[in-house]
């Protein structure tokens, strides 16, 4: 829809503005000046009403790509409110403010004011004189505008440029700061140095976000630069409640606050667990409001309450409507995370067990090419494409490449083969230059499709991730960072693994391989935990057997059940039997379930070819679930078991998507539309194959949630802090995307069926 279309479904509010901005750029104002003039013009109109989103309105119209840099989003009347409400009350209650805002000895920040919702809330609440107690920023001429259209004096500048310090006895600091992760610069990398820990590694970059900054200023504001009482109350990102690169900035809020409390709004209706948003976004949200009820020589830990509204988005704003007081709210320890000894944070079994980065302390990301023609579904499919490129003039070869900031055809990275070498940039190759041999690549859960194995054809081919690959290599998949979903909780390859291969997205750094090396020499496995294990069972534990060990206690159906909630904390932990009984066993499924899953032994299972697929290759697919049979095309595969067809890893169905990359995948280069035109036995033979292992997965369903109610009940290992391990082991951390040499150029043959 382009913007014209857009103005045409507008209220006459917005549109007014739209046009008059539109004027004011045509008779040659800047953005930024015909902004300012159109909302200062709409502002000076006596009794004027405009709707409260009106300026998140004029963004969408005229630059959405504005608003979504900038984060302008409307925030709804009833989180304002419940914000307000419980800031409100604990001043009454716990701050000696007996009117609350109105207290004459407050003062009032919001470092990205918008139009005016929380300023205008709290002096419907205390009275128009709190207006000259407050503080207020913001960036955009519009929102200022609209705000000060409210009676609300407006600092049209960055909050986060300006040293604030207030003298007021209580200081309250309360908004929705933007959220957007951005690279960082030197100056924001030096705003949260104190966020950030030795151990965040790659996750480290989560910390360089808008709401983050916000943040750290604030608590500087309110809690470092001044004496006295204090509060924070913040509707943001929620990836600091549990994300790995935000352990240092939960433990400064606990160090300067000395009560927290968190409301998890959720929000994310793609993730591994869907949940519903209260703003139109994608990005999951939460309230935190914390205190300081004084300044004190010795302050120990801030106690950290915790609650999450589930349910609907309109649930979710009933219950925040319905919020006045702290009490109208159950509140729970708070979530793993936030501590590990501390007697307000939660703790379980789950929690004192290894996580599983502990046990294989070495983790990579996938291989990520930002752009799909370079894997198919044959080998002929990418020799075609590959001829067809090189076979294009410069312009046109550029464009079916799909250039982006790591890749271009003007790129010449180093050759995965031999790191001594740079390739030849693609825009000078020539139109008879070889094809790269295409090798099998593990593209989804399950799913083995084939890659050209070329530096220059993706932005991240991770040489650290393939200088590993080898015959006795495994690679377990999982989420690393973010919530798992039910259905196993990693998934096993013997092929370098795509970034999403584990559920089709969110697959930063959670490949975990067997080996460190393709050679299989150095195992992936904390050292002191073999001969651990070693001491209790009387014998030494060899790394693959404890892989196929924790494997199979991943793969137990109940295993992201049973810990829902502990796993809302991103990264599984392992339950490490001290009976050398239970472990062989386990170790004995898991072996079984690498082999099947690896595809290295295959088990002819029930279902078969009914109708043949035939030569043509298909358009459509479907389950009928009556007859329990797969639809591809004219043929019939049957029969196909409901729970087989509703496999899914995390919220991806198997079986559907194994289909639908086949059938319709994705086209965002020409090279796209070169696709197989018949339907091979080969490819039916595969579908076959997958159908088999969904299959004989779940077989084993009883056996290994039996053994994990067997060792999640008995005694267990335990491994020194994690901290502890990860400064030993740091050292061993790659850089995933540098050439390596030592490559076997033998670990590139095609694997075959």
């Amino acid at each position: 829809m382009t913007s014209h279309s857009r103005v045409r479904f507008l209220d006459a509010d917005t549109l007014a503005v739209v046009e008059r901005y539109r004027a004011l750029q045509a008779a040659g104002l800047s953005a930024h000046e015909a902004e300012a003039h159109a909302f200062g013009e709409l502002a000076a109109v006596p009794n004027s009403a405009s709707p409260a989103d009106l300026y998140e309105r004029f963004l969408r119209a005229c630059r959405p790509a504005e608003r979504r840099q900038h984060g302008v989003y409307f925030t709804p009347p009833a989180v304002v409110h419940a914000q307000v409400q419980l800031v409100h009350a604990l001043l009454q209650e716990r701050l000696g403010c007996p009117d609350g805002f109105g207290n004459s000895r407050l003062a009032v920040i919001d470092p990205a004011t918008g139009s005016g919702a929380y300023p205008m809330a709290i002096r419907q609440l205390a009275g128009a004189d709190v207006t000259q107690r407050m503080w207020l920023f913001e960036t955009q001429p519009g929102a200022a505008a609209l705000a000060r259209a409210h009676g609300l004096s407006v600092h049209e500048s960055d909050a986060l440029a300006r040293k604030l310090e207030l003298d007021a006895p209580v200081v309250v600091c309360i908004g929705n700061p933007p959220y957007r992760r951005r690279t960082a610069t030197r100056a924001a990398k030096e705003l949260v140095s104190d966020f950030a820990e030795a151990m965040d590694g790659v996750h480290r970059k989560n910390l360089y976000n808008d709401y983050v900054y916000f943040w750290r200023w604030a608590l500087r504001t309110v809690c470092e630069v001044r004496g006295g009482a204090g509060i924070v109350c913040f509707v943001s990102a929620a990836s600091y409640l549990r994300g790995p690169a935000f352990g240092g900035m939960r433990r400064k809020l606990r160090e300067l606050l000395d009560e927290l409390w968190l409301i998890d709004l959720e929000g994310d209706h793609l993730a591994a667990r869907a949940t519903h948003s209260v703003f139109p976004i994608r990005t999951p949200v939460a309230i935190a409001l914390g205190v300081r009820y004084g300044q004190t020589v010795m302050r120990a830990p801030a106690s950290v309450h915790f609650t999450r509204l589930g349910g609907s988005s309109a649930q979710k704003l009933e219950r925040l409507e319905a919020l006045r007081v702290l009490t109208d709210v159950e509140w729970q320890p708070a979530p793993l995370g936030w501590s590990d000894v501390l007697s307000s944070v939660r703790r379980t079994r789950y929690s004192e067990w290894p996580a599983l980065t502990e046990i294989f302390p070495l983790q990579l990301s996938g291989a990520q090419l930002k752009r799909t023609w370079p894997i198919g579904v044959t080998p002929e499919v990418l020799r075609q494409r590959w001829r067809q490129l090189v076979a294009f003039a410069p312009y046109d070869r550029r464009a079916a490449f799909g250039p982006t900031r790591d890749r271009d055809v003007t790129s010449s990275p180093h050759d995965l083969i031999d790191a001594t070498r740079r390739l030849t940039p693609l825009r000078e190759v020539e139109a008879d230059a070889p094809c790269p041999e295409p090798v099998r690549y593990a593209y989804r859960a399950f799913d083995r499709q084939w890659l050209l194995p070329d530096a220059r054809l993706g932005d991240f081919l991770r040489p650290a991730l393939w200088h590993r690959s080898g015959p006795r290599q495994v690679f377990l998949t999982t989420m690393l960072t973010n919530v798992l979903g039910p259905g196993p909780a990693a998934v096993a390859t013997a092929l370098v693994p795509d970034l999403d291969h584990f559920r089709g997205s969110f697959g930063a750094r959670g490949v975990i391989p067997l080996w460190c090396d393709a050679g299989a020499l150095r195992p992936n496995v904390t050292p002191h935990l073999q001969r651990h294990l070693a001491e209790h069972y009387g014998h030494a534990v060899a790394p693959r057997a404890l892989m196929a060990y924790c494997y199979a206690l991943l793969s137990a159906p109940s295993y992201t059940q049973r810990f829902e909630e502990e796993l809302r904390v991103p990264g599984p932990r392992i339950p490490l039997t001290l009976d050398p009984r239970v472990f062989a066993h386990g170790a004995a499924l898991g072996e079984w379930l690498l082999a099947l899953h690896t595809y290295k032994r295959v088990v002819a299972g029930d279902t078969g070819v009914v109708q043949p697929v035939g030569e043509t290759f298909p358009t459509s697919w479907r389950y009928e679930a009556s007859t329990q049979v797969i639809h591809v095309g004219d043929g019939e595969i049957g029969a196909v078991p409901q729970t087989v067809w509703d496999f899914s890893v995390s919220g991806y169905r198997v079986l559907n998507g194994w289909l639908r990359h086949r059938i319709m995948p994705r086209r965002k280069s020409p090279l796209d539309a070169i696709r197989p035109t018949t339907w091979s036995a080969v490819l039916t033979l595969e579908l076959l194959q997958l159908i088999w292992l969904l299959e004989a997965t779940l077989a084993q369903r009883g056996a290994l949630d039996d053994l994990l109610d067997e060792t999640a009940s008995g005694s267990c290992v335990q491994l020194p802090a994690a901290e502890q391990v990860q400064e030993r082991l740091g050292s061993q951390r790659p850089r995933e995307d540098e050439a390596l040499a030592g490559f076997a150029p033998e670990l590139l043959e095609a694997v075959p069926l």
